[in-house]
């Protein structure tokens, strides 16, 4: 016997020693029904004191056993590795199930029984007794997910010896070798860096809660952390450098994928799902991180009105979310427990004390700095023109997609150098960073083009002076209010709102195109047919969800005829009154909070409420154009490829039509059709007739819709929309002076 064990050699492989315990199964297995005829010759069975020598040599040479890591992290007893290893065998050995069917009979099917797996077990009643109980929901083997039990609600008379049982097989892939984790594709096991200094919390906040996770785990204390705030923000990326620092791995489990069955989502499987996470978390030593775990989190009516109560006067409080049960029971038996959040749920209490910890979208400034430090991990230079500040505060990206933007900025530049690396360009890296920008502003608003630019605006003085320092507060405001500390001095939000007020016609969504595109900004016009409600709150959330959306969007929000939603409130009178007004005081705070670039444009501004004025950053007033601005417009919005006769005097017909430029950009338009359709050039007749049919459709009578209207205007007059001659303007008059802007964009 001693020359035996002295030739025994450690196993070669998890394979080569599972195939062994399997092939130990079947022997027992035919033992215990007498043999098969006919039964392949596999050589004499194996010897299971031989097998545990081997086994203790393996682990002696580092050889990873995994078995064996399996019965010792779960602590299985001698007869639940017996009953996982029948598992086992049933899924991978033919003849044994073969064997397990003729033990259990035609009607039971393929499907492996308790029962069966007792009998080849087990010999006395109370090693069946105590090995049937192994099965049990609070057992071991399915408490870890090492076994699925097909335990059916109804009928419940299905005996406890008839239930079918079966072995993951990711699991019994992992046993064998076959598969490097049995992780389900919704959870994610993440080998950490050290890369907590690189997170985006106070130093000392890092500091404490280090302390703290040490100090509960010489205590022997469990521990939750939950990381609260925005997608992308890298709460996962501060669990990770938090588990760096302990010496562990993390464990990342996607809630929200976790509950989809195969039929949608199916509560009914969390258990069994928390039991896969337990098991690789286990396995591998890592701290499980339960992400979007508000999607575990089921309602709960306070109290809930009898059916028959028809009469009850008394409000309903809504219903609360609460922690499962068996959320609370996975939470309580593990160490540490990460869990990721948008927004902060008290449910989280009915699981015990939590550190909480709340994770801010990273500030312009840090996201110059995650830009430049991406770009010196891949070895890639950017042009000069690259203001890292400037691509900071534009582009509200977070560091998992400035991750992926600036990996495509660098392609396009090498792809546009025909595969030589070159410096990359500021449109690389705005068009590489449009793409990461993904928001949901388009089922609330539509998208506006940005066509126009300086040289198509004709206004006020006044008015581009207000524009141009809209402008500057947007690309200073960083050195504003973080460099120099305004933002810490007075409590206010960095955003920029302005209200455009004046006629129709007179440039006001023009000149908001043109902010957007000076500042490289998208721009949205809010639908208030999606936005607005008959359902009381709905148009609140729908608002909420546009200012959220923009401001993660790096978007401007233009509020098109205003009035209708920030109307001035009224006395409540009734039920109506109160729930507009209410609309109304949540714009008021909203606006207050809101970090982007809000426009909204009116023809009427006395109707806005005044609160709202008090809050706006702008102010800037748009006035019908005089003549000589008439002129301006009509030569601008002309295309100079356009085909135009030499008559057209662009002066005269600014004098003789006193109308807006919307007016003026349809007659134009209106024009070339016109002379398209006659095949000539554009001359002032076809522009006169234009202009008169324009006027008509809109609903302005005419005096004299001859194309000779000017002769039979007054010398020195002009003529309204009406056709009626006017006096000569006084030269007095104190409208605005509007000018054509000639600065060009650069």
């Amino acid at each position: 016997m001693s020359d035996v064990l002295d030739a025994v050699t450690p196993y070669t492989s998890t394979r080569e020693h599972v195939l062994e315990e399997i092939a130990l199964v079947r022997a027992r297995a035919l033992s215990s029904v007498g043999g098969v005829q006919g039964q392949p010759s596999d050589g004499p069975p194996p010897d299971a004191v031989t097998m545990e020598r081997r086994v203790g040599l393996s682990l002696a040479s580092g050889i990873d056993l995994r078995l064996p890591r399996l019965e010792s992290t779960f602590g299985l007893q001698q007869v639940e590795r017996a009953a996982l290893m029948v598992a086992v065998a049933a899924e991978f050995d033919p003849l044994f199930r073969s064997i397990c069917r003729g033990l259990q009979g035609e009607m039971a099917g393929p499907s492996l029984q308790v029962g069966t797996i007792v009998e080849l077990t087990t010999q006395a009643l109370d090693e069946a007794v105590d090995a049937a109980m192994l099965f049990l929901p609070d057992g071991k083997l399915r408490q870890n997910a090492l076994i699925t039990v097909e335990d059916p609600l109804f009928p419940r008379d299905v005996p406890l010896q008839a239930l079918r049982v079966k072995i993951d097989r990711r699991l019994g892939l992992w046993l064998l070798g076959n598969l490097e984790s049995a992780a389900p594709p919704w959870l994610h096991r993440i080998v950490p860096r050290r890369v907590l200094p690189l997170g985006r919390l106070p130093e000392e906040r890092k500091v404490d809660l280090l302390a703290h996770l040490q100090a509960t785990r010489t205590e022997g204390r469990r521990t939750m952390v939950e990381l609260q705030g925005p997608i992308g923000v890298g709460k996962k990326f501060i669990a990770e450098g938090l588990c760096a620092e302990l010496g562990q791995e993390l464990m990342v489990a996607d809630c929200r994928a976790m509950l989809q069955g195969a039929h949608g989502a199916d509560r009914e499987i969390l258990p069994a799902r928390l039991a896969e996470v337990r098991r690789e978390a286990l396995l591998a030593g890592a701290a499980p991180y339960l992400d979007y775990y508000d999607a575990l989190l089921i309602k709960h009516d306070i109290a809930p009105r009898s059916p028959n109560d028809t009469e009850s006067r008394e409000v309903m409080a809504s219903p609360t979310l609460k922690m499962p049960p068996e959320v609370i029971t996975f939470l309580t038996d593990l160490p540490l427990t990460f869990l990721g959040i948008e927004e902060r749920y008290e449910a989280l209490a009915d699981a015990g004390e939590a550190v909480r910890v709340h994770v801010p979208f990273p500030s312009p400034a840090q996201r110059a700095s995650i830009w430049q430090q991406m770009f010196e991990e891949l070895h890639a230079t950017a042009e000069p023109e690259v203001d890292w500040t400037e691509i900071g505060r534009k582009l509200a990206l977070d560091a998992a997609r400035i991750q992926s933007a600036s990996r495509s900025a660098v392609s396009a530049a090498t792809l546009r150098a025909h595969g030589v690396v070159s410096p990359v360009t500021r449109a690389d890296l705005l068009d590489a960073s449009r793409h990461q920008l993904q928001h949901d502003l388009k089922s609330l608003a539509v998208r506006v083009d940005k066509t126009y630019r300086w040289e198509d605006l004709v206004i006020s003085v006044d008015g581009y002076h207000a524009l141009i320092e809209m402008i500057s507060y947007a690309k200073n405001a960083e050195r504003v209010y973080e460099e120099w500390g305004f933002g810490s001095k007075h409590a206010v939000a960095g955003g920029i709102s302005a209200l455009f007020s004046g006629p129709p016609g007179t440039g006001k969504t023009m000149c908001a195109g043109v902010i957007a595109r000076e500042l490289d900004m998208e721009l949205f016009r809010v639908d208030l047919s999606r936005v607005v409600s008959k359902w009381i709150g709905e148009t609140e959330k729908n608002l909420a969800r546009v200012f959220d959306e923009a401001q993660r969007s790096n978007a401007v929000v233009l509020f098109d005829e205003a009035d209708s939603l920030f109307a001035k409130r009224t006395e409540v009178k009734s039920s109506v009154d109160r729930y507009a007004n209410l609309e109304v005081n949540f714009l008021l705070q909203r606006m207050e909070t809101f970090n982007g670039i809000t426009v909204l444009t009116t023809n009427f501004e006395d109707t806005i409420d005044s609160a709202f004025k008090r809050r706006l950053t702008f102010r800037i007033r748009f006035e019908k154009p005089d003549a000589d601005a008439r002129g301006a417009l009509w030569e601008k919005m002309i295309p100079a490829t356009a085909e135009i006769a030499d008559d057209i005097d662009f002066a005269e017909l600014g004098r003789r039509f006193e109308v807006s430029g919307g007016n003026i950009r349809n007659a134009a338009i209106r024009a070339a059709f016109l002379a398209a359709s006659e095949d000539h050039p554009i001359d002032m007749e076809t522009l006169v007739r234009a202009t008169l049919r324009e006027a008509r459709e809109m609903g302005v009578l005419i005096a004299d819709e001859r194309p000779s209207i000017f002769e039979d205007a007054a010398e020195d007059g002009t003529v309204d929309e009406s056709g009626a001659a006017n006096p000569p303007r006084d030269p007095q008059s104190p409208t605005p002076k509007l000018v054509p802007i000639t600065r060009r964009r650069k």
